[in-house]
């Protein structure tokens, strides 16, 4: 492109300037946007770390029942630590995917490819841990046996034993697992909060590249009129 095209008056199309504005912007979009993807992997391995811990020391323990030494109520429910396992392993995998793409060098741009995926990546990515958070609160579909009116979690069964009296012996690990289970909802929350400023990121992205694209094609369109009427006085 000619940087003389600028001169052209009022014509809304892409100079070498805008050129150079979007390709900086883009740049740093597009740091901004790797930073945000490697914080939410991180806090989703994370949460998947905190919620795998006191999940294996149930399965561990909870065979004790049958020889006179339960450890767990008969209303326990594990659903809200499989759920944060499980968004946390989906969030994971998406921000993964991306990392490695806007890493891996090509010949070719890539600038739409990963605004699309970014975008993707956001919406999945926070609609899981909306949804597993959701789970956690309200637990639903819920049912418990018959003598209790509520279900206890890995979380509210170890923390209020860890809360108890100071008399009582606390069950071992309870204490840990009391703590990871409280730090992995955390992160989760936190994950919901990089997952919406990582779609504003792909947001300003994608607008980015739409308006450059179309100032581009107008300026295609301005040269091919350009062209045509020079065609026609020559002629």
């Amino acid at each position: 492109m000619s940087s003389n095209s600028s001169t052209a008056g009022s014509h809304p199309y892409s100079t070498d300037v805008e050129e150079s504005t979007f390709l900086k912007r883009n740049r740093l979009i597009h740091w901004a946007r790797l930073g945000l993807s490697v914080l939410i992997t991180t806090a989703a391995i994370a949460t998947v770390a905190c919620e795998a811990v006191p999940l294996r020391h149930y399965k561990d323990t909870s065979k004790w029942s049958s020889d006179d030494l339960p450890l767990w109520p008969m209303n326990l429910d594990v659903r809200p630590t499989v759920a944060a396992l499980a968004c946390g392993c989906v969030i994971t995998a998406l921000n993964l995917v991306y990392v490695v793409a806007a890493l891996l060098p090509s010949p070719h741009s890539r600038i739409k490819l990963l605004n699309s995926y970014s975008s993707l990546s956001a919406i999945s990515g926070f609609i899981a841990a909306l949804v597993g958070i959701i789970f956690i609160i309200y637990r639903p579909s819920s049912n418990y046996p018959s003598g209790f009116t509520e279900n206890e979690t890995l979380y509210s069964w170890t923390c209020k034993w860890k809360n108890g009296s100071s008399t009582q012996t606390i069950p071992i690990d309870f204490s840990r697992d009391c703590h990871d289970t409280r730090a992995g909802f955390a992160l989760l929350c936190l994950t919901l909060g990089l997952e919406i400023l990582m779609g504003i990121a792909a947001g300003v992205g994608s607008l980015s590249q739409r308006g450059v694209s179309r100032r581009r094609e107008e300026q295609f369109q301005l040269e091919k009129l350009e062209i045509a009427t020079k065609q026609a006085y020559r002629g």
